[in-house]
């Protein structure tokens, strides 16, 4: 296909007389996505330079400028949506242009840290460290938005529930597949990254949040549905394997010798629809730091 548009040419559809609150959504995507396949170009462009003294330059250069375009982006598409007259289109699509902007971070990130070829955290610069870090907080913004309920409650004890997720019962395969990856991503990554045990924690009851949200819309997406519970409840594994190796204020450690077993069994679950299906970024992440007496192998095992 050969893209002969731009997004000022975009914007001129905005005032169609017969545009719908649907039009801006889709209109609005379109020129996400050519933010987002410019940088990504680029990015695959600068990956073979890795070896090179100026390229953790020139990818920054690329990540900050497509930051700011994708900043841009949500406060000018904003500003659009926020002329619709009915206050429930208006929230909804306010909440919905969040979300892709968060995920579009989140993945320009991840991007970024996979055109280095290294995937072990501990091996990691603190260039590529700090990308990963910065995709984690853009997933969890992400999670946060998906959670919000914008309508107006009329009791203070009233639990509204996500505008957001109640839309999935008629939502396509790749909408239930991202919500899924985005929270296996945002727990994955706070363990590999060695955050505090108690900002794990309330991830956690995040992922809670949408896996009870959800439960209510699971027609037809069953598989998404248990990749997330899946999700959780391996990460609640790994979460309690630290949890009885620390102190009473614990938090996870920088540096370890070797990670546990549901650890290990966390960082290696990778459900095969996210590879093979979609090709999400950030799944083959690991954290695998090695201890000195690694350096030596006892030859007589080998035989």
């Amino acid at each position: 296909m050969t893209l002969n548009i731009s997004p000022r040419k975009v914007r001129s559809l905005v005032t169609h007389t017969e545009r719908t609150a649907v039009d801006v959504r889709l209109l609005s995507q379109i020129e996400l996505n050519m933010i987002r396949t410019e940088a990504y170009s680029k990015i695959v462009k600068q990956a073979g330079d890795m070896l090179l003294p100026q390229s953790e330059a020139q990818l920054r250069t690329t990540v900050e400028d497509a930051s700011i375009e994708l900043s841009l982006w949500l406060e000018e598409w904003s500003a659009i949506v926020s002329t619709e007259q009915d206050p429930y289109q208006k929230t909804m699509a306010l909440q919905n242009l969040h979300i892709q902007r968060e995920w579009a971070m989140m993945t320009l990130y991840l991007k970024a840290v996979a055109s280095s070829g290294i995937e072990n955290i501990a091996f990691m610069t603190e260039f590529q460290r700090d990308f990963v870090c910065q995709a984690k907080e853009a997933a969890s913004r992400h999670l946060h938005h998906m959670l919000q309920s914008p309508t107006i409650s009329t009791s203070p004890t009233e639990n509204r529930g996500s505008t957001y997720l109640s839309t999935f019962r008629w939502t396509l395969d790749y909408v239930w597949a991202k919500c899924a990856v985005s929270v296996l991503l945002v727990l994955k990554l706070a363990i590999l990254l060695r955050d505090p045990v108690a900002s794990v924690m309330l991830l956690l009851r995040d992922a809670h949040r949408v896996l009870e949200e959800l439960k209510r819309v699971t027609v037809g997406h069953i598989a998404y549905f248990q990749i997330l519970q899946t999700s959780i409840e391996k990460c609640e594994a790994a979460l309690k394997e630290y949890a009885t190796q620390q102190p009473a204020d614990f938090t996870l450690p920088a540096t370890s010798e070797s990670s546990g077993g549901a650890e290990d069994e966390f960082q290696g679950y990778v459900p095969s629809e996210f590879v093979f299906e979609w090709d999400f970024p950030g799944l083959n992440l690991k954290h695998m730091p090695l201890g000195w007496q690694d350096l030596f192998i006892n030859i007589d095992s080998l035989f």
